[in-house]
């Protein structure tokens, strides 16, 4: 998501009476006192049968449902999206996994989130196949200024609530019109989401981070640079020894830690995985790690969290601050030889060290894909996103809705810290 003129408020500028509602949170927005069934309710809405029989299918999973809960249900028509839901519900694991992932353990009501905000929530998907995030993965809810209740999910598909808030004796219904995807590691993000990744995943696999970084580390964030970054300073980082290039890399992951963007606080120091720290910087809706800014944010991945930053990092610069009145900053490393014009007149670095996947001739290696997703998972949930996801991504106002407001308070409370 990008940032946008909206109203900003940080957790210590919520008035006392919000945060009331937001400590109350589970309960507080609308009374749910409902005594009906999940099934009852589910089978009183014509276009939800498809969500009816998958949640008779897995009775295992609703049957022993933490109070209370919100229960995101696609419509009929969200499953059609698919193309090929037929052949896709055969996977028992995959389908399992994607139940448990429209489920949170918590009540979400869209009368609590304010217009041009956004609130996070852990779900009940902790299968350590589709994830490694500690309390389960994410969704994101934002509350569009005209009003629309929108639900983000991996691969930045969205699905709107079209019937919001359908009480049962359990907690909430929220009717969607798409099926949430759930997040997949960095390089399917990067490859099939959001191509403007493909420099960093491939300065991965050049430096030899690609196990640690995509398959081994947990609760990770990582404050990547898009391409045009890595374009403008070709010639310095191809010309880097694997083992410079990894120390560099180190320096924009942060290990051991699911940071969105609404924990990233003003004048705060996140630790690197590289030995260092870098600084937050927060000036209206912008927000700045040393002096590059967060372009896009809160990208769901599997073991994690990405946000896109506009200049690469240099950990031998760790106290470089922005310049808050410039519209946008100077790399902070110099850029040296010829290939340092950013656009399309310079090959993408690092491109050629990604691994073969489509028609790769025998002596190519093929990259690992996590074998929890067939084929038809990456092929069909891809028509539910626009533009190949990136752009569906991109929300009014500032990401994490109360980004550092009603999100980091209501967090909390979702999460059950």
């Amino acid at each position: 998501m990008t940032f946008a003129s909206s109203a900003f408020r940080s957790a210590g500028s919520l008035p006392t009476a919000l945060l009331a509602v937001v400590s109350a949170f589970a309960w507080a927005p609308i009374g749910v006192g409902a005594t009906a069934s999940l099934n009852t309710v589910l089978a009183g809405r014509a276009n939800l049968t498809t969500f009816s029989d998958l949640v008779k299918d897995h009775a295992d999973v609703f049957s022993k449902l933490p109070a209370p809960v919100t229960v995101i249900a696609p419509n009929d028509a969200a499953y059609k999206k698919l193309g090929n839901w037929n052949e896709l519900k055969e996977n028992k694991t995959l389908v399992n996994a994607m139940m448990k992932y429209h489920i949170l353990p918590t009540i979400v009501a869209t009368t609590a989130v304010f217009k041009g905000e956004s609130i996070w929530s852990s779900t009940l998907l902790t299968d350590p196949k589709f994830t490694s995030i500690k309390g389960g993965q994410r969704l994101i809810l934002t509350k569009q200024p005209a009003g629309e209740a929108v639900f983000t999910s991996g691969f930045a598909t969205r699905g709107t609530v079209v019937v919001e808030n359908l009480e049962f004796e359990h907690g909430l219904v929220q009717v969607v019109d798409s099926v949430m995807r759930i997040p997949e590691n960095f390089e399917q993000t990067a490859r099939n989401a959001y191509t403007d990744l493909t420099a960093f995943l491939g300065a991965l696999y050049k430096s030899g981070l690609t196990e640690e970084v995509i398959f081994k580390e947990k609760d990770i964030t990582i404050f990547a640079p898009h391409n045009s970054a890595f374009q403008h300073l070709s010639d310095n980082l191809e010309s880097m020894k694997p083992d410079e290039l990894k120390r560099l890399l180190r320096y924009h992951i942060v290990p051991r830690r699911v940071a969105h963007v609404w924990e990233l606080k003003n004048n705060t120091s996140v630790t690197m995985a590289e030995k260092g720290k870098v600084r937050i910087t927060r000036h209206h809706n912008n927000v700045f790690v040393n002096a590059a800014q967060l372009i896009q944010t809160d990208i769901l991945i599997s073991n994690g969290v990405v946000h896109m930053i506009d200049n690469v990092l240099d950990p031998a610069q760790s106290g470089t601050r922005p310049d808050v009145d410039q519209i946008s900053q100077s790399p902070v490393i110099q850029a040296t030889g010829t290939n340092t014009i950013t656009g399309t007149t310079v090959p993408t670095p690092f491109t050629s060290y990604l691994p073969c996947t489509v028609n790769c001739p025998v002596t190519k290696t093929v990259t690992k894909t996590p074998l929890a997703y067939p084929t038809s998972y990456h092929n069909e949930l891809q028509s539910t996103t626009s533009s190949g996801g990136v752009a569906a991504a991109r929300c009014t106002g500032l990401v994490g809705a109360g980004a550092v407001g009603l999100a980091a308070v209501g967090a909390a409370v979702v999460a059950g810290l």
